[in-house]
Parts: structure tokens; C-alpha cells; sequence
């Protein structure tokens, strides 16, 4: 949110990108027909599949090509003289296309839709060279074609009419244009009428319903044949328009949420910062241990989260509240014509809801903040800042709560993953417990290692229970895998400040006293003291515990073993006090 606040160049680069990202998921790639984009210079600045696979020439040949003929004069006419959009109709060898050439100011491009009507055109040079040629033609048409009295009663339909409303020709030749027509496109079909009568011909998608009850687009172009006739060429585009619409709801939605996104935010923003719709409140919101739950189960855990709060932020705002995700864990509601009593009592539904939520026996946990605009002197960029100032307030206590009880959750759910290592970190943590108190440790330190080596393999949350609890001996990826768990342990604990200086042993407790373990390759006293400890006590009782493909062996042979490694992989000293001091006594 600070971003959006800031000034400076990368702050400006950084719109720029969001700009160009936005603009280029605005352009339609799947649209069927050729759209090209052009820069002011006759460049091309975007050409979609249809364009380039339809004209392979076309970067080749760019401003030159016959598909782009007059385009550079035609913009300077759009810009002097301010039409916009022009539409015209080209011919290229035997196709001919409509083009419809729109100025786009927020990129000072040219883009140009296209449509291939050489059918209908071809259809208008039959009904002009012969009615038999013409009857044939309409007959076997891919796309509907009607013939329409002045009223609009149909008089003739070909078979493709048929398919594509799902009317037989007998009950279409019973029925107008506007029967079929649903929702505005009633509207927009008595316009399209009139500019047909007024023109002589004109083009409109409407909307209509199928005979199934099903609700479908129709590309209509229409021609006035006599004073009492009018031929109407009909093609099905609800795939079209239903990737154009999904590309226009990505433009302004976060995709994971739901939600609408910084862009969109930024423009209601403007939009909504009037007299009118005051008092203006903003409520800033901050999920609390995203990145510690991404790190500890995964980003799939961490996106059910996020979708989770949001499911609760929406069902707690009112309908006309703007709500969206600004990135990553950071919320905004934007709450026209509302005090600051109405944004807490806001916040209060949704903490309310949140306090009854868990994902994956995470409790949801938001932080927010808010502030009031109530007079037009007053800034809205100064208020969101304290929104986010008021709201950083409480989240830093919220989040340290939240992140010691993460801890206990984080084992509960891995003992519950494994009971061996249940079972395997209960025994690591009395060992090491009992050499560190043969070492002579102080009592603090005594229970510091006896915590870490209770946690020592909690990275392993993030390791599919299938590995943790597979009966034989793991793979090379399975043990890949496994050796990842240090550094994922590391990352956890090193994100509370209550278990982060453990997290160093936590993350060494895998390295061998010659150099030759991981993560990082230390050797010798490189090591933490806590770490050595922990690798004596892990490895013992791993030896002497019985696995699914092996039998654990007895406390000599386990002595046999540990003298074996000692000097390479672990520290003779802390071996000695292991097999002196520890196990004699040690059941």
C-alpha cells in the first residue's frame, strides 16, 4: 500500500508496467477475427493469433500491408477532426473485411477490428447478378440468414437459421426479430431496425434466447433490399463474447479472490472522492503470517487463506462498498457516504466472522486500520496513509500473537501427519536435554535445547505424509526431499523473534563435523554447539528405532556405531559425554 503512496521514478516505472500489463490483457488475442494495433509511428504494436495466422506477411510488410492501406492518414483524420470511431470496408483479393479503427488515448494506439464479410458480400452481389443464384445461396449459407418484412416478421429462413436459434422454419416464419431478442438487446434490436431504414444497413450484436431457453450473442448485419424487404445475416459469437468479457473481468479482478484489484481501485478511487460521497471512509487491511504459512504448508494453503478472508470481507461490507485486494496480503475497502463508526462496525462483522474460521487449523487473522474523510479540504491519499498507519499499529502485536501460536499448531499437525516422528522428536528432545546438562549447560540453555530438539525436524510440515510414513527405503527424490527440511525449518522459526535464535541450530543440525553435511558444508566448531548436539542425539535415535524396512539395533551396537562416525560426522567431545554419561542411565 506504501507503493501506491510514494513518489519517485521506480514508483512511476512500476505504474507504467501495471499500465502495459493492463492494457495488453484488455487486447483481445482470442477474437476470432484479425485485431491489430498500431503506435502513432504506423508501427505495430499488438497483432492477435487471427491477424497472423490469416496474414503471415503482415509484420513483414506492417504499414504497407493491404490490410493496413490508408490507415496513417485515416488517424490523422481521427485526430484532427475527432471521429472516433471510423469505420470503412476494404477488399483484399477476393475477401472483403470491415474494419472499425478506434483511437485509444490512455495508449495513443490505433486498434483495428475486423471482420471478414465476404459472405455477405458475396450473398449482396448474388441478390444483384440473380434471385435463383441468390435462393441457392441462402439455402446453403454456414451462417442464418432472414428475410424480414418492414415490420419485422420473418418471411424466409434458411437451414442455419434454424441450428443456430433452435426454431424450425415454421415457427420462425410465426414469430418478428424481436421475439427472439432478450434483456437490452430489445432496445438495441428496435435501433438496429431504424438504422437499417434509415441507412439501408447496420450491424449490432444482440443478445437472444435459443429455443431451449438458453441465452446466446448474435452478430447481425442487416440490408434494406426494397422499401417493404430486409436481409439479415446472423452469425452465433457467444464464444467471443464470453472470452472478451472474461478478459475485461481479469483487467479489473484480483484472480485469486475474486476481488477487484489495485487498478480497478485506483479508478474508483477517483471517481468516488466527491462532495457527494462524503464522509468517505478507507479501511486498510493486512492478513496476518501469510508468508509464514506459505513457508510452513505451502502456497496452496496460503491462497486458501487469502480466499478465505476475502470470502469474510465481502459477506461483512455492504453492496455498494468497494472492495479490493491490492497485492499480496493487503486489503482496502472503499466506504462511500460512511463515518467512522460505520468502518468499525464494519471491521467488527468481520473480525466477528474471521474469530469462527480456521484453514488448516490456522484461526484467520486480520489486521486493520481506518480513517474518515469528512470535508473536501481533506486528502484522500492522507487518509489512506492513516488507514495503513492506524492499521500497521495493530498488526504489529496481532502478528507476533499470532505467529507463537503457529508454532504449536505447526507440530500438532506434523505429529498428526506421523506419529513416528511424534514419537522420534519426544526422544530427540530428552537426549539432548541429557547431554546438554552433562555439558554443564546453564538451566536456560538446558531447556533451550531441549525445545529445539523437540522442533528440530518441524520443517518437514511442508513434506507429503506419503514420504514422512512410506514403509521402504526413500527414493533419490524422496530424499531430495527430505533434505530440504532444515532450510524450511529455518525459515519458520527464524520469523518469530521467540524461537528465531533457535532456528540457526535447527538449520544446522544436519551438518557433519568433517564438512560433508548440509545446507551450508560447515565443519568442526563452524558448527553451533546446539546443532552438533541435536545431529548426536537425531542420529542415535535413529539407529536404535525400528523402521518398516529395517530393525532398530541394541544400545551396544548403536555405541559400536556413534564411535565409528565420531571425528567425521559428529563431534568427538559430545559423543564421549553421549556414551559415558548419558546412556548408561538411559533406557
Amino acid at each position: 500500500m506504501i507503493g501506491m503512496l510514494s513518489s519517485g521514478n521506480d514508483i512511476t516505472e512500476a505504474k507504467k508496467a501495471e499500465e502495459k500489463i493492463a492494457h495488453l490483457a484488455s487486447f483481445p488475442q482470442l477474437n476470432p477475427d484479425p485485431v491489430i494495433e498500431l503506435n502513432p509511428d504506423g508501427s505495430i504494436n499488438y497483432a492477435n493469433a487471427a491477424a497472423k495466422t490469416i496474414f503471415p506477411d503482415l509484420e513483414s510488410l506492417g504499414i504497407l500491408h493491404p490490410f493496413l492501406v490508408n490507415c496513417e492518414a485515416i488517424t490523422a483524420q481521427i485526430l484532427t477532426d475527432g471521429i472516433n470511431p471510423i469505420k470503412r470496408e476494404i477488399r483484399i483479393g477476393n475477401h472483403f473485411y470491415t474494419q472499425t479503427l478506434q483511437y485509444l488515448e490512455s495508449s495513443k494506439t490505433i486498434r483495428i477490428y475486423s471482420q471478414d464479410i465476404t459472405e455477405r458480400k458475396n450473398t449482396e452481389e448474388a441478390l444483384k447478378e440473380s434471385e435463383k443464384k441468390y435462393s441457392s445461396y441462402i439455402e446453403n449459407a454456414p451462417d442464418g440468414v432472414f428475410l424480414t418484412d418492414e415490420s419485422g416478421h420473418f418471411l424466409e429462413a434458411n437451414p442455419a437459421a434454424s441450428d443456430i436459434t433452435g426454431y424450425s422454419r415454421d415457427e420462425i416464419l410465426a414469430m418478428k426479430t424481436l421475439d427472439i431478442l432478450t434483456g437490452a438487446s430489445l432496445k438495441n434490436g428496435k435501433n438496429h431496425l431504424l438504422k437499417v431504414f434509415e441507412k439501408g444497413s447496420a450491424e449490432a450484436d444482440l443478445q437472444y434466447r435459443r429455443k431451449n431457453g438458453s441465452i446466446r450473442w448474435l452478430n447481425v448485419n442487416a440490408v434494406k433490399l426494397t422499401k417493404t424487404r430486409f436481409l439479415g445475416f446472423v452469425k452465433d459469437i457467444t464464444d467471443r463474447k464470453r472470452a472478451e468479457n472474461k478478459l475485461v473481468y481479469l483487467s479489473y479482478h484480483d484472480q485469486l479472490t475474486g476481488l477487484y484489484n489495485r487498478r480497478f481501485f485506483e479508478e474508483e478511487l477517483k471517481r468516488l472522492d466527491t462532495k457527494r460521497n462524503l464522509p468517505l471512509s478507507v479501511i486498510m487491511g493486512d492478513i496476518n503470517g501469510l508468508k509464514f504459512i506459505n513457508d510452513s504448508f505451502g502456497h496452496n494453503t496460503g491462497d486458501d487463506y487469502l480466499k478465505k478472508a476475502a470470502e469474510i470481507i465481502r459477506k461483512s461490507c455492504r453492496a455498494d462498498d468497494i472492495i479490493a485486494r491490492l497485492g499480496g496480503d493487503e486489503f482496502v475497502i472503499l466506504l462511500p457516504k460512511a463515518d467512522a463508526l460505520e468502518a468499525v462496525k464494519i471491521i467488527n462483522r468481520i473480525l466477528l466472522r474471521a474469530s469462527t474460521q480456521t484453514v488448516s487449523n490456522f484461526a484467520l487473522s486480520i489486521s486493520f486500520g481506518y480513517d474518515t474523510k469528512k470535508t473536501e479540504a481533506q486528502s484522500i491519499l492522507e487518509i489512506m496513509e492513516n488507514s495503513e498507519s492506524h492499521m500497521y499499529r495493530h498488526k504489529v502485536y496481532e502478528r507476533t500473537s499470532m505467529r507463537s501460536k503457529t508454532i504449536d499448531i505447526i507440530m500438532d499437525t506434523l505429529f498428526l501427519k506421523s506419529n513416528r516422528e511424534s514419537q522420534h522428536s519426544a526422544r530427540v528432545s530428552m537426549i539432548c536435554e541429557l547431554i546438554a546438562s552433562n555439558l554443564y549447560f546453564e538451566k536456560d540453555d538446558v531447556n533451550q535445547i531441549k525445545i529445539a530438539g523437540l522442533i528440530h525436524d518441524i520443517g518437514k510440515i511442508g513434506i507429503d505424509e506419503k514420504i514422512l510414513n512410506k514403509a521402504g527405503r526413500l527414493n533419490n527424490n524422496e530424499w531430495e526431499e527430505i533434505r530440504k527440511h532444515p532450510e524450511a525449518g529455518w525459515r519458520i522459526l527464524s520469523s518469530t523473534k521467540e524461537f528465531s535464535e533457535l532456528a540457526r541450530f535447527v538449520l544446522h543440525h544436519h551438518e557433519k563435523f568433517d564438512g560433508s553435511g548440509y545446507p551450508n558444508g560447515l565443519k568442526g566448531e563452524e558448527i553451533p554447539i546446539e546443532a552438533r548436539i541435536i545431529a548426536i542425539a537425531d542420529a542415535y535415535d535413529a539407529i536404535t528405532s525400528e523402521r518398516s524396512y529395517r530393525k532398530g539395533v541394541g544400545k551396544e551396537e548403536a555405541v559400536v556405531e556413534m564411535r565409528r562416525c565420531s571425528g567425521t560426522h559428529f563431534d568427538p567431545k559430545i559423543v564421549d559425554v553421549l556414551i559415558n554419561k548419558v546412556l548408561p542411565d538411559f533406557v
